[in-house]
């Protein structure tokens, strides 16, 4: 149980999302976390984190008298652009929804490091879109890697000085979280691109590669480049085609001959 934890209500920017659901959430409890990546055509989409708790989990961030929404302050992902919503179902469990959009491929690599920090499981996730003369095609990369979790929680100046003051001890706090995250945390990419959706499982202690991509035929440029190629054969053809005068005159000119 992470008693101390529960009396802190904790989400700062400087530590990754995913980090910090699980440092105000996590009590010996099984979270399931699911990063969404959904890309339109034009490049543009949306990242969607949800970590589902089940009625155990609940009860025990609750501990103390607290509301489960008040164990993760959602101040500063607001004014980052993220919405936050909880959904609290009939058997005791909830869901935290936390969703970003993006306007341009380049944008997603920012958002995932949000979403993960540089300690988080998730590293390096790029997004590419590609136009070519008949299709275009949208690239995922990055990895899953859930053999090298850390909190990151020593590093933030606010949470440090935080537990500090309850005279927590922060290195003891840390290899215990990291021990639990271990032992409870789930994460799932779930990307979705079009033309083609893949989904990534994340293996306990294991490194697992993110590698999604889709190709999709351009109809709409197909469609004027088969317009422009009738039109250029229809061109050359009346180039070619010879008009009444010139049938005339090879008229004339056979009846001409002896």
């Amino acid at each position: 149980m992470l008693a101390p934890l529960a009396t802190v209500p904790i989400l700062s920017k400087r530590l990754s999302i995913l980090v910090c659901v699980l440092v105000a959430l996590l009590a010996g409890c099984k979270v399931d976390t699911t990063v969404s990546i959904r890309v339109h055509r034009d490049g543009s989409g949306v990242v969607t984190v949800t970590a589902v708790l089940d009625g155990e989990a609940v009860k025990a961030a609750e501990t103390g008298g607290g509301k489960l929404e008040d164990r993760v302050r959602v101040g500063d992902l607001d004014r980052a652009g993220w919405t936050v919503k909880w959904v609290h179902a009939a058997d005791g469990s909830a869901q935290i929804v936390l969703r970003k959009p993006f306007q341009a491929p380049d944008q997603v690599a920012g958002i995932m490091r949000e979403v993960s920090g540089t300690t988080g499981p998730l590293r390096a996730v790029t997004l590419t879109r590609d136009r070519g003369p008949l299709s275009t095609s949208y690239d995922v990369k990055g990895t899953l890697d859930l053999a090298r979790l850390q909190t990151g929680v020593a590093a933030d100046p606010d949470v440090v000085a935080s537990l500090t003051n309850q005279q927590v001890d922060l290195h003891a706090l840390d290899q215990s979280l990291v021990a639990q995250i271990k032992d409870s945390l789930g994460v799932t990419v779930d990307v979705r691109l079009p033309g083609g959706r893949t989904e990534v499982v994340g293996t306990a202690g294991r490194s697992t590669p993110i590698d999604a991509s889709t190709s999709v035929l351009d109809t709409n440029r197909i469609g004027l480049i088969l317009v422009a190629v009738v039109l250029v054969v229809a061109a050359f053809l009346v180039l070619l085609w010879p008009g009444p005068r010139s049938r005339a005159r090879r008229r004339g000119a056979r009846r001409a001959s002896p």
